[in-house]
């Protein structure tokens, strides 16, 4: 039996035995020892004087608290593949923004926060956050906030306009429809396809989500394209036997694949073209190129 990290931790904390696992503790129950890399992480409130959209800057602080969690918990052995992985991938892709690589810092940090396992038991370190802060009194709201992005995954969406501020972006896989904020500023064209990580509301007093990790846009593709590709992928999946399955099943490679660093790959390998805002892919993960006509992906 596969016991959970998540759960290991707790029962660490509570024995309070071990160096590194009270270190965490002390984290998560903000006390003085840790208050200084708390710090770093900015509140809501300053995102938003300093111009965030709220449910941007809920979810901005967020996914910094998680960060700083990470970097705790990264030394403990419980953690050692998931920080091999993930410095790994940092020298393969050096995540920032065009030219130096396309692979974004929003969807490299994204991916490793919210997606990545860091074990065979399918926990994340947002998962882990979850279930230690709330084993240490972590705010309801908050754990909400964490739940929503560990949750959340990549998807491959279709631009069918702007109303209101607001972008409306149509899932491929299901054909459900999502109104959205983008922070990077982006606005881009109807039609075209966005590859990008949707949050959503947290509160009623919002009506929509938001386009949390800056969009690739892909081109030279159709919808038609992807779901060939999923239709492709579907031995590789899963059988899940619900109702939606083939979505469900589909969309589960977005978050989780044999190769952790599938999309990563994709990204980088797919890289055509990039604007302040936006990074343009071109292809499909067969068929992406490298630059020296290399096909890695045949």
């Amino acid at each position: 039996m596969t016991h959970k990290i998540a759960q290991g931790l707790v029962a660490g904390m509570r024995r309070s035995v071990r160096p590194g696992v009270l270190k965490l503790r002390d984290f998560v129950q903000g006390r003085p020892a840790a208050r200084k890399l708390m710090a770093e992480v900015k509140s809501i409130e300053s995102l938003v004087a300093g111009g965030s959209h709220p449910l941007h800057a809920a979810y901005s602080n967020a996914q910094n608290y998680l960060s700083v969690f990470s970097e705790i918990a990264s030394p403990l052995r419980e953690f050692k593949n998931f920080t091999r992985v993930v410095v790994d991938a940092e020298q393969a892709y050096m995540p920032g923004w065009p030219p130096m690589s396309p692979v974004s810092m929003s969807f490299f940090t994204a991916w490793a926060l919210l997606d990545l396992p860091v074990a065979a038991t399918g926990e994340t370190i947002c998962s882990c956050a979850v279930e230690i802060g709330r084993a240490f009194g972590m705010s309801s709201d908050f754990t909400s906030t964490l739940e929503a992005m560990g949750e959340s995954a990549m998807g491959i969406y279709q631009h069918l306009g702007w109303r209101d501020g607001l972008v409306g972006l149509r899932d491929i896989l299901d054909d459900q429809v999502y109104r959205c904020i983008v922070p990077s500023g982006y606005r881009g064209a109807e039609s075209e396809l966005w590859y990008v990580r949707l949050l959503p509301p947290l509160a009623e007093a919002f009506a929509h989500g938001v386009a949390f990790t800056s969009p690739y846009i892909l081109r030279g593709t159709i919808d038609r394209d992807w779901r060939a590709f999923f239709d492709r992928r579907e031995r590789e999946l899963p059988q899940l036997g619900l109702p939606d399955e083939t979505a469900r099943r589909r969309k589960a490679l977005f978050k989780r694949c044999p190769d952790p660093n599938y999309w990563n790959e994709y990204v980088f390998l797919a890289y055509h073209n990039a604007s302040d805002s936006a990074i343009e892919l071109h292809g499909i993960p067969q068929l992406a190129l490298r630059p020296n006509g290399m096909n890695r992906w045949a």
